[in-house]
């Protein structure tokens, strides 16, 4: 009861407090946001883009936002989408809102847009604060897009055509168009920025016909849309796990689509949460949508690797870039989870899901030969825990970021590359001190960008970094006006690249440095390169087809793309 009061009391103060906050008139009628308490800037919290993604429309792409019957109080600043976790189900599936951060109403800024993303299966809008962002005359807004199960359920039938997380951010990207301006940003500037499966995501919308005219430059951070846990390998396979789970058994996608539709959500968490993959697949994840369903709404029509070399999708500068230890994403796993061990006894589970083969034999060959080249015919421990991080941060990762950057670069000048391998102070609170980290950890570089959970000796890296990401937003070119070195372009031919570097820190400075770099980790691309001109098949289209296939259930377990717990 205590706590509850206490809930009502903040919500009634931020609400008198909102009563005399900013007023901003929408397309859906008048907001009101308030002036935040940690710094000079202004925020609206809760904006609705969307309107309800629950019931039959819990897979479908979003529906039109409500239209507020007087002023709309934008002070929720708690909302998540539903997304699986070990506590079960939490968020709401009514999700479908933004945050705005703006430090005034209306000088012209560029629109700098978060996506945030774990796997595709959870996010938190609330974990970095944007302060740091806003200060730099940057407008930032927030989106939430449904997660996991309800925001990439691919079956290629009405009521799950697949897509539909990303639909959502394209639907808030219309209403910052429509809308952004009133807050004092420039629809005609708005700058998509991820990390992880939120730069997978970035990448993906860039490629996509629905975003045209929507997003103007990209910033994408240890993703890509080629990374083999980018864009589902096997959509309706996985939905068919959950279905038998369900002890759903009907040969439909429609039925299928239907009772997962009416499937109450405290029931899928526990499912979801009980699937496990070694191959770098994920549970649910983008596809490439059966076009034929509804060309006009089709997010994704081929796959990526396809549209990149096509050429057919919108040339916007793009900034692209990794760690060094990316590979940490899979630390959690070598210290709990047995991963070592696993990976001794069956190294080909562990090879990703973008490669096929012709028979075991050559699977087998093939993952002999990326277990030598990486552990040198030494066991997969602790001894070579360092190995085993390169191993998954390659990739996962850094591969498929310098494949999608170079692909990039043969259509367009406005590529730039760099590789981040500062270590400050953010280092000093890794979870796994069994696990030495020699660098940067995955999501390292957000604490710098967004001034997050640093002390004074990292304000050089945060100042440089700062520096140029607003120079990105403002002109295209991530460039330092009077310090650090001269950022390249880069080119098919010339792959130049920035290498943001320092060691550890001192008590009162951690020395940051900037430097010129050329082919990056040049002998594994190469290692990759290889094995993707031999082995490499990209993702298919949905089939039209109506039926549950039961091969594609064998397929999925007999390669170990999905292990599932009991």
């Amino acid at each position: 009861m205590c706590a509850y009061t206490m809930w009502l009391l903040l919500c009634v103060c931020a609400l008198a407090y909102a009563q005399d906050g900013p007023r901003v008139n929408t397309t859906q009628g008048v907001v009101v946001g308030q002036r935040v308490q940690d710094g000079d800037y202004l925020a609206f919290y809760g904006l609705h883009y969307g309107g309800s993604t629950s019931g039959v429309n819990r897979f479908k792409a979003p529906t039109p936002p409500p239209v507020y019957p007087g002023e709309f109080h934008a002070i929720d600043n708690t909302i998540i989408c539903a997304q699986p976790s070990s506590r079960g189900m939490i968020g709401t599936e009514d999700c479908l809102v933004l945050n705005v951060h703006t430090k005034n109403l209306t000088t012209p800024k560029p629109v700098f847009v978060w996506i945030e993303g774990e796997e595709y299966t959870s996010t938190g809008n609330y974990l970095y604060p944007f302060k740091n962002l806003v200060q730099q005359d940057l407008v930032v807004v927030s989106i939430n897009y449904r997660l996991s199960i309800f925001g990439f359920l691919c079956l290629g039938v009405t009521d799950a055509p697949g897509n539909a997380g990303l639909k959502d951010i394209i639907q808030g990207l219309k209403w910052i168009k429509d809308n952004i301006a009133g807050f004092g940003g420039d629809p005609n500037n708005v700058v998509l920025f991820g990390h992880g499966s939120g730069a997978a995501l970035v990448d993906l919308i860039t490629l996509s016909p629905l975003s045209q005219n929507l997003t103007h430059k990209a910033v994408v951070v240890s993703g890509s849309g080629l990374a083999p846990w980018a864009v589902s390998y096997n959509p309706v396979g996985s939905a068919q796990l959950v279905g038998d789970r369900l002890g759903y058994t009907d040969n439909s996608r429609e039925d299928l689509a239907k009772k997962l539709a009416s499937t109450d959500i405290s029931l899928l968490s526990p499912i979801l949460t009980d699937f496990v993959s070694y191959n770098t697949s994920l549970l649910f994840a983008p596809c490439v949508e059966n076009a034929d369903l509804n060309a006009s709404d089709t997010f994704l029509a081929d796959a990526p690797i396809n549209i990149l070399r096509s050429g057919n999708y919108s040339k916007i500068p793009y900034l692209t870039g990794f760690v060094d230890r990316e590979g940490t994403l899979r630390a959690h796993q070598a210290a709990y989870d047995g991963w070592l061990q696993k990976m001794n006894v069956n190294f080909t589970d562990f090879i990703p899901v973008d490669l096929s083969f012709e028979n075991a034999e050559i699977r087998t060959a093939v993952a002999r030969n990326v277990s030598a080249f990486y552990f040198d015919q030494r066991p997969v421990s602790m001894d070579t825990i360092n190995d085993y991080l390169d191993y998954h941060g390659d990739v996962l990762i850094l591969v498929p970021v310098l494949r999608g950057a170079h692909e990039r670069a043969r259509a367009s000048d406005d590529v730039w590359l760099f590789k981040f391998t500062f270590r400050g102070t953010q280092n000093s609170d890794w979870a796994y001190p069994q696990i030495p980290v020699n660098g940067a950890r995955h999501g390292a570089i957000l604490n710098y960008v967004f001034n997050y959970d640093l002390t004074t000796a990292d304000n050089d890296a945060t100042a440089a970094l700062t520096e140029r990401v607003r120079a990105f937003a403002y002109t295209g070119i991530p460039s330092r006006a009077n310090n650090g070195a001269t950022w390249d372009q880069l080119t098919h031919i010339r792959g130049s690249a920035l290498l943001i570097s320092g060691g550890e820190p001192t008590p009162n400075l951690a020395i940051y440095q900037e430097s010129l770099a050329t082919n990056l980790n040049q002998e594994t691309v190469v290692f990759w390169d290889d094995l993707f001109t031999k082995y490499y098949v990209p993702p298919s289209p949905v089939s039209a087809a109506n039926s549950l296939l039961s091969f594609g259930l064998v397929v999925l377990v007999a390669q170990a793309i999905i292990k599932l717990f009991y």
